[in-house]
């Protein structure tokens, strides 16, 4: 506690000590009206020139300038004449400026300007979606895969050669389980999003959660006076099914007022599928499962801004959504001989009924507390998540030539039910100094679960409750963080630091199995960033991150799934996190080609593994924390534009991975691993109203942990023609053209070789309309907000 007073104390006293000011300022024409995209550069003397953006309402502020310095601005803007002025600063100043519209006007031509693509920074790359019209009509889930630098496998978000990615939308962690969490982001139309932050370097005021970084996605908010917005309809053929998705947004802005909605209804049939391998000495047993599902989401938001002052907003947002996946699988399960021949067929059926409702509520508070940059923010969240599931199961075993083993057929069937309560709260504070710009907080958050699955044996009578079978199991987790971070520019250098500590407590009880199990823990998250501007074009940096992988909370479940009746999957309540430190050395050229030289060292890593034993047929598929890893490998980042038609961004990764089990049981890996992407814009006419786009991405075969995966790749095409000066947009997709992109792993456990692999059932076409109403968007406004840990985690 001394040591934290003392620390504060510091912070006041240097603030006093230092003198500094700031310009303020307000650009607009000469009939008041604010100009947007105003661009502001600013000099002094032994300093580099800086550059700035003005916001939409033409308002922009220079923070930490020194008394008696002199300073020359230049403002420009596209239309209007350039203007410069002259500062000899004696205090905090208030510019009003008026830009005069240039004389000479080209007719009929318009001239526009739009943001990069790409934007690669230390930290962080920043692609903007706004301007991109190769993504319309897509959902989130479906632009994540094409954004160079990402990969959708299956339902999890990776950085190829990195690892797995945590979800954020609007600085808020979506924590749901891999599977629900794939479904939400289907249910977010691209067009609703403005930029993705891909955030390899988060500082210490971020949650440590996700070993390899964070993922966020942006949201558009207009700040156009007046109303706006959107209708979407699209169409969707999944394999042999047609589906349709229908959204709406609207944004009203008046005075002091911002009101949003949106609404999203999804409804598609398709198929899903996966392949499952076991090669024992003297025989083997190869399961394959084909699920036919329909899925209905409905997804509502609604929120509204307030400014109470220059200095005050609060603002307030609440959600609702709705999914159903419901349908069948259908599993046959070959066994064979010694010799190669079948021995037995094993078939399940299984159906399943499955309804999840989410609710959402945050309440945000930000205020300026002088002119000098100090800032405080206060942001509390709520979230419940409640899912109810029914299944019925039929297993029945039949000779090879296809007659029915009676007295082996097995009849189950269960109900589950879930419920999630988070709540969270979060203070953030600024502080800049002329040492250095401080910022500290704190965040709370309490999650409550309960679980409760039955199962049932069906029998000609009825059905008999199976208790071996069946579980109840509650789970608490409490997390108390703090952190401080600091930054500081010194010439062409710049620096980061911050230092994240987390208290846990976590309470897991099982009452059918009279099990609990309890953790106290203290975790200290470091973060470090070195940057060094050599010039315009050669920007170097060397960065360092601790990061946290924590369990789903049903990977924490001890419940039993049945697969078939020779298998099934089983939470373990006793699973710990697993710890990330990520190193990398950057270079980055005229922000066209950035090298990296990484490093990434996994401890205590989890994942599911299947358990098979010589002696039996039986296999339990459960998360175990068993395996050290460490990665290195090289990265090279390029982004061409030089020709006007075409816009071209290309990565490539190559690394190594040494992969250590510590069960004995459990067989380790090492090898070498590449991937390859490049996305592709063409642009068809002089004005870019007609465009195709081109997406390849190629993972060639790697060792992630300790499994092992084959080659696989993907091939995107898309055609977007933008109609009604850019107020009609008709948008066609073909993905996964030749059904490439489903990937296998193969691992060793018992000393029996496994192999897993998602079926190729991934290619879908779609068409899109969207119609935009109101008036022209200005650029849109972004806000952040708290609940950053824990709903990725259900």
């Amino acid at each position: 506690m001394r040591k934290i007073t003392a620390l504060l104390f510091f912070v006041f006293l240097s603030s006093a000590l230092f003198a500094q000011f700031t310009i303020n300022g307000i650009i607009h024409d000469e009939t008041a009206a604010p100009i947007a995209g105003v661009t502001i550069e600013f000099y002094s003397s032994g300093q580099a020139a800086k550059t700035l953006a003005a916001d939409a309402s033409g308002s922009f502020k220079i923070d930490a300038l020194r008394a008696g310095e002199k300073y020359l601005l230049q403002v420009s803007a596209t239309g209007y004449q350039e203007q410069a002025l002259a500062i000899q600063l004696q205090g905090d100043t208030t510019l009003d400026i008026v830009l005069t519209r240039s004389s000479t006007l080209l007719k009929g031509v318009t001239v526009t300007s739009k943001a990069k693509l790409i934007e690669i920074k230390p930290d962080k790359t920043v692609v903007n979606l706004a301007d991109n019209m190769t993504i319309v009509g897509n959902s989130i889930a479906e632009t994540l895969g094409k954004i160079p630098g990402l990969q959708m496998n299956g339902d999890r978000v990776t950085i190829p050669g990195k690892g797995d990615v945590q979800l954020m939308q609007d600085g808020r962690l979506i924590q749901l389980s891999q599977k629900d969490l794939l479904n939400y982001l289907k249910s977010i139309p691209a067009g609703n999003v403005s930029k993705i932050e891909i955030i390899t370097n988060p500082s210490a005021a971020y949650d440590a959660s996700g070993n390899a970084g964070l993922i966020n996605i942006i949201t558009r908010r207009s700040k156009q006076q007046g109303y706006n917005g959107s209708i979407q309809a699209g169409y969707k053929q999944w394999q042999h099914y047609p589906g349709m998705d229908v959204t709406g947004n609207i944004n009203y802005n008046s005075g002091k007022w911002n009101v949003y909605a949106n609404a999203n209804l999804f409804r598609i049939r398709h198929k899903y599928g996966f392949r499952w391998e076991e090669y024992y000495p003297n025989r083997s047993w190869i399961m394959s499962d084909t699920g036919d599902y329909k899925q209905h989401n409905l997804v509502l938001n609604a929120g509204a801004d307030y400014q109470l002052s220059q200095r005050s907003q609060i603002g307030f947002s609440a959600g609702f959504s709705r999914y159903f996946e419901g349908g069948a699988d259908y599993v046959r399960n070959h066994f064979y001989n010694g010799q190669g021949q079948t021995d037995s067929v094993l078939t399940t059926y299984a159906t399943y009924v499955p309804l999840a409702k989410t609710q959402s509520y945050n309440l945000y508070y930000k205020t300026k507390l002088d002119t000098t940059g100090k800032t405080f923010s206060m942001d509390g969240s709520f979230l419940t998540f409640y899912r109810t599931d029914e299944s019925d199961v039929t297993a029945k075993t039949f000779t090879p030539q296809g007659q029915p083993i009676e007295p082996s057929t097995a009849r189950f069937y269960n109900n589950t039910l879930q419920n999630i309560n988070i709540y969270a709260l979060k203070t953030d504070m600024e502080f800049p100094t002329s040492v250095a710009k401080l910022q500290w907080g704190g965040k709370v958050n309490f999650i409550e679960t309960y679980n409760n699955m039955r199962y049932y044996r069906l029998n000609g009578s009825g059905k008999d409750y199976d208790g071996q079978l069946s579980n109840e199991y509650k789970y608490t987790e409490n997390t108390q963080a703090l952190y401080l971070n600091g930054s500081r520019e010194a010439g062409n250098w710049s620096f980061q630091a911050g230092l994240r500590g987390e208290l846990t407590q976590t309470n897991g009880y099982s009452y059918i199995r009279q099990q609990g199990n309890k953790n106290n823990y203290v975790k200290l998250f470091p973060n470090a960033l070195v940057q060094f501007k050599k010039d315009d074009q050669n920007n170097f940096a060397l960065s360092y991150n601790k990061r946290v992988r924590r369990p789903t909370f049903w990977n924490l479940n001890p419940y039993i799934s049945i697969l078939t009746a020779y298998s099934y999957y089983e939470g373990n309540p006793f699973l710990q996190p697993e710890y990330n430190s990520n190193f990398q050395l950057q270079h980055n050229y005229n922000n066209k080609l950035t090298s990296a030289f990484f490093v990434a060292l996994t401890n205590n890593g989890f994942d599911d593994i299947t358990i098979a034993h010589v002696d039996t047929n039986f296999v339990m598929r459960t998360p175990k924390n068993f395996v050290n890893s460490t990665r290195f490998g090289i990265s090279e980042t390029y982004n061409f534009s030089a020709i006007r038609w075409w816009e071209s961004n290309n990565l490539f990764n190559l690394y190594y991975t040494n992969g250590r089990s510590k069960l004995d049981y459990v067989e380790g890996r090492k090898g070498w691993g590449a991937y390859v992407s490049s996305s592709n814009n063409f642009y068809l006419n002089s004005n870019k109203t007609l465009s195709a786009a081109v997406n390849f991405w190629y993972q060639f075969r790697e060792v992630t942990l300790v499994n092992q995966s084959d080659a696989y790749y993907n091939i995107d095409l898309g055609l977007n023609a933008q109609l009604l000066k850019d107020k009609l947009s008709l948008n066609a997709n073909l993905q996964d053209v030749f059904g490439t992109s489903g990937a296998s792993y193969t691992t060793v456990i018992n000393g029996i070789r496994q192999k897993y692999a998602n079926l190729q059932l991934n290619r879908n076409f779609s068409l899109t309309l969207i119609f935009k109403f109101g008036k022209k968007e200005l650029p849109a406004s972004e806000r952040t907000n708290s609940n950053q840990e824990e709903r990725e985690r259900i």
